[in-house]
């Protein structure tokens, strides 16, 4: 945790080399908890003003130099590590939700996704382009890597009008939509992959399927599938467990 932390702290101050960047980077799309403390690392930062995030740097300066502070402050505990963990609670505190965070500390249903949810990464392979459909499929892949979502739905739905039952497009798709918003034609897409029973894709539809209606606040339903993650073994157990255990 405390190595997650620094991370985190020296990405966002810039402090890392470009190899670094790249290896934190990789690590932000893969790992949920890496995820959900930077997002929250950087909703402090943009949302305390600079006026006061400047006055409460020189309250921690103040603390942090005097000796009873010291004394009680674990060697570990560093000051720019005291100084999020203030700026948390003042976050919190002016925010009204320190009282609500003690008496109530489940996550809605919005939190949990963006805690867990990151886009399916490429994963199949796309030949250069020998034909019409594979220069399709190769933009529509490159718009997807660069997060282009909207572009690259026009050419995933153009491929699909003629292979409807590529079930790795429908992932792609339906991922897309989520992305775009299209909540229901995402349910779709991946039902598809589910229904068809017989390919390499339905864990990772089940796993978007429960993301999709976790933000469309469908907690019932996304509950039931995230159970029948866990009860198939799913490569996506763990953390469907996690999620579970996040909204109860």
């Amino acid at each position: 945790m405390n190595n997650s932390i620094e991370l985190i702290e020296r990405y966002i101050d810039g402090e890392m080399e470009q190899n670094e960047i790249l290896g934190f980077e990789e690590l932000l799309s893969t790992d949920y908890d890496i995820k959900h403390n930077y997002n929250l690392s950087m909703e402090i930062n943009n949302s305390i003003l600079e006026e006061d995030v400047i006055a409460l740097r020189e309250t921690m300066d103040y603390m942090y130099n005097e000796e009873i502070v010291v004394k009680r402050t674990p060697s570990v505990f560093t000051k720019k590590k005291f100084y999020y963990a203030a700026a948390s609670i003042a976050l919190l505190v002016a925010t009204g939700g320190l009282i609500q965070r003690i008496a109530s500390p489940d996550l809605g249903t919005g939190e949990v996704f963006q805690k867990y949810y990151t886009p399916y990464e490429i994963t199949v392979t796309h030949r250069s382009g020998n034909t019409e459909v594979d220069r399709l499929l190769l933009n529509a892949f490159e718009n997807y890597e660069e997060k282009n979502y909207e572009q690259a739905l026009v050419l995933f739905e153009e491929v699909l009008d003629t292979r409807k039952n590529d079930m790795a497009l429908n992932l792609y798709s339906g991922i897309s939509y989520l992305e775009e918003e299209k909540y229901q034609k995402a349910k779709t897409s991946f039902n598809n992959i589910i229904s068809d029973k017989d390919n390499l894709f339905i864990e990772q539809a089940k796993w978007y399927l429960g993301m999709c209606y976790l933000k469309t606040e469908n907690t019932e339903k996304a509950e039931d599938v995230f159970k029948e993650i866990i009860k198939e073994e799913s490569y996506y157990k763990d953390v469907a467990v996690k999620v579970l255990k996040d909204l109860d």
